[in-house]
């Protein structure tokens, strides 16, 4: 069977380097094409260090492009979430300093170059960031649409309300506008918000498992999630939920969740709705918007995947 070609579209973040590492591990069924990152979680300069500090953590992708996308929102103010990520993103863990000069193609020209040539055997965009990057593609380039399989997101909510307002999810709220004009672009799409990623909380117990596996990558994964469980426990005395894997997840094993078809569209006007997403459930939807997930079978998954790295 032909592997499944993605790129990660991300603002590495805690979460994300933890998605990026199950995605690596994966390499008998995901194929990663390369990584763009985007403002969000910190700024722009330090995402795409840390994209590039998890690859080379992951091992055997010395060459595997990282591209920075955009450094701001499409329309609003940028905002970020050190508070959750620490001031470097990544939680203020010692890790290495990146490898290699960083390349001066932008991360939204690479999502045009490699989808054009993606047509024939369309590729899986998986965001985890805000979409920026990806609405300014789809409006410089709509023909990359044939290129794309599906899109992958993690954000929004709905029955769960927000983690940054009490409406709005933070990668939607990052930047609304960009959401929306994705979201009504018709490409295929799926959702992992905040309604189902609530579901999928990291228990400490479940971080020891990681780190029993051993790997040097294994090791580091663990020392995300329990980064992950101090600043969430802090802030709200409870276990981190495991926002941006729940996407690779997803794909490895759609058998775990389940979901809607729904039309979705974001709140852009000021006032305190802004960034919520509306999703609108109804047969004809382009977008799964999941709604449950088998938590021990994810989380088995996440222990089995990450457990392919070598000792």
């Amino acid at each position: 069977m032909r592997k499944r070609q993605i790129i990660i579209d991300c603002d590495p973040g805690l979460d994300d380097a933890v998605a990026l590492l199950l995605a690596f591990a994966a390499t008998d069924r995901i194929d990663v094409l390369g990584i763009t990152t985007v403002a969000g979680n910190v700024r722009g300069e330090l995402t795409h260090r840390n994209a590039r500090i998890i690859r080379d953590v992951a091992g055997n992708h010395p060459d595997l492009p990282v591209r920075a996308g955009a450094p701001r929102p499409l329309v609003r103010d940028p905002v970020t979430a050190e508070d959750f990520h620490g001031t470097t993103g990544l939680g203020g863990l010692d890790l290495p300093k990146p490898k290699g000069r960083a390349s001066r193609q932008h991360g939204v020209n690479f999502l045009i170059q490699t989808l054009r040539t993606a047509k024939g055997f369309p590729a899986t965009l998986v965001v985890t960031g805000p979409l920026t990057n990806v609405a300014l593609a789809l409006s410089m380039a709509p023909d990359i649409a044939e290129g794309l399989s599906e899109i992958v997101i993690m954000g929004g909510a709905d029955t769960e309300g927000g983690n940054i307002t009490p409406h709005a999810e933070f990668n939607i709220f990052a930047d609304p506008h960009a959401a929306q004009a994705v979201f009504r672009s018709g490409v295929p799409m799926r959702v992992l918000s905040l309604d189902v990623t609530h579901q999928l909380l990291t228990q400490d117990e479940m971080v020891e498992r990681v780190r029993a596996l051993g790997s040097r990558q294994a090791v580091i994964a663990a020392d995300l999630l329990a980064a992950s469980n101090r600043l969430e426990e802090s802030a709200k005395a409870r276990n981190a939920p495991l926002h941006d894997p729940s996407t690779i997840l997803a794909l490895l094993r759609p058998d775990l969740f389940a979901g809607l078809k729904a039309r979705v569209s974001v709140v852009t006007e000021e006032g305190e709705r802004f960034g919520k997403t509306i999703p609108e459930f109804r047969e004809d939807g382009h977008v799964e918007w999941y709604t449950t997930v088998d938590a021990d079978g994810a989380f088995a998954e996440l222990i089995g995947q990450l457990g392919r790295y070598p000792l």
